[in-house]
């Protein structure tokens, strides 16, 4: 297999844009800066720290205030939904478990059908990672081949 400079920058831009997502998901704040609301009983969990708003949903269904033209990845079964806002910039992520083999080649031509520049990168065989961008949107999706699980992580671009 050949690695185009293209490539190579897309799938490292695409892995800087990964960490970008996880290191923005918080840990950085005080105990006492977060405050949660301790009348959860039934309902989802909120949590709020300073400059963050993460909303965290028990559900199993594809968020519907998803961004425009984010495909829909119909691989695989929903875990869990997390959304939240922070620093002026919304994220999703959605973990999936039980993924059809092929899937993620499956979504990534979905993205690209729908103008998406997207690319996978994968580990030697058991994982990886897509990377995709298109207007003010990335997405990553980091995946495991071994055990069918991957998590889904779209977010609005700052700029």
């Amino acid at each position: 297999m050949r690695i185009t400079k293209f490539s190579a920058v897309v799938g490292t831009g695409a892995i800087l844009a990964g960490l970008l997502v996880f290191a923005s998901c918080g840990g950085r704040e005080k105990i006492a800066d977060v405050k949660t609301d301790d009348k959860t009983e039934g309902t989802a969990p909120k949590i709020e720290a300073r400059g963050s708003r993460p909303d965290l949903d028990e559900t199993a269904v594809w968020p519907t205030d998803m961004f425009e033209g984010v495909p829909k990845f119909t691989f695989g079964k929903i875990k869990r939904v997390s959304k939240g806002k922070e620093g002026g910039m919304m994220k999703f992520n959605i973990y999936f478990t039980d993924m059809e083999k092929g899937g993620i080649e499956k979504y990534v031509d979905l993205l690209k059908e729908a103008g998406w520049n997207a690319n996978i990168n994968t580990a030697g065989g058991a994982g990886g990672l897509v990377g995709g961008e298109k207007d003010d949107i990335g997405l990553n999706f980091m995946f495991s081949t071994e055990d069918g699980t991957g998590m889904l992580a779209v977010f609005s671009i700052m700029k």
